[in-house]
């Protein structure tokens, strides 16, 4: 095998966050399966930013559309029972594209373990949080309950992705 961005065939076969890719021990291209480069390419890129690799897929999502900015991002701590959520801001149009992304929650929430959520608060400016939902107090909710909210993150991330494409999200 030969390294498509340098030529080397000094290529290694190894795990990178996590996933078995082609890396070239000349350059550092990786090469491989095309999704499993790009979601190493997705958390190397989250890390820089200091977001960890469970919310950076869905944070890179929702800015890929290029109206929805994240301020801040965390899929949650099961010591102080925090659940995942994020704040962002609408950088254009508020109510055209609030409405496309609650429809790809609405779409998605038929197949996430729990449901999700926008609300809107005031922390300087509005900003609004994408979370789950929980019928109880911060304080009450379980580490297993962050768990399943968890696993809801890719798939929310791949759902934004999927939606982004189609012609309704679209100007």
């Amino acid at each position: 095998m030969e390294c498509e961005a340098c030529g080397s065939r000094n290529m290694e076969r190894r795990t990178v966050e996590t996933i078995l890719v082609e890396e070239c021990q000349l350059c550092g291209n990786l090469q491989g399966d095309d999704a499993a480069v790009a979601r190493i390419e997705e958390v190397r890129r989250g890390r820089e930013r200091g977001l960890d690799e469970g919310i950076a897929p869905l944070v890179q999502a929702l800015e890929s559309s290029g109206v929805l900015q994240v301020t801040h991002a965390s899929s949650g701590s099961l010591q102080s029972r925090e659940s995942p959520h994020l704040f962002f801001r609408v950088t254009k149009n508020d109510a055209i594209h609030l409405e496309r992304l609650l429809r790809t929650l609405e779409h998605a929430n038929r197949e996430t373990e729990l449901v999700w959520l926008v609300e809107l608060t005031l922390q300087h400016s509005l900003l609004y949080i994408l979370r789950p939902r929980f019928w109880k107090r911060p304080q009450e909710v379980t580490p297993d309950e962050i768990r399943l909210a968890r696993r809801d993150l890719p798939l929310l991330a791949a759902r934004l992705r999927r939606d982004l494409q189609l012609s309704w999200w679209r100007d």
